[in-house]
């Protein structure tokens, strides 16, 4: 994952960026992707899943691009068929 440059969003008709083997999401997606990268880092500690380059980009989008309603009900549905909540969305989302 990474900040690209350029404007062009379009890789194979998803609104995304991949350049030198780099990939950029849409904006949409961003925040999204950064927390469930937060999630997994957390959830599976010491397996290397997030850089200490990636940890500094997907603590930006995290702030950059806020949870969603959507992000938060879908949490809880997750934790009520998993048994697990997810503590990245906890700390984000209103009770």
């Amino acid at each position: 994952m990474a900040q690209l440059t350029g404007s062009d969003y379009d890789f194979g008709g998803c609104k995304a960026k991949i350049q030198d083997r780099k990939f950029e999401p849409m904006d949409a997606a961003k925040g999204i992707v950064a927390r469930t990268y937060m999630y997994m880092d957390a959830s599976y500690p010491n397996r290397g899943i997030i850089s200490d380059k990636n940890k500094k980009l997907f603590e930006a989008w995290d702030k950059m691009f806020p949870v969603t309603s959507w992000e938060c009900e879908r949490a809880k549905l997750i934790a009520s068929i998993q048994g697990n909540t997810n503590e990245i969305l906890k700390k984000r989302c209103s009770p």
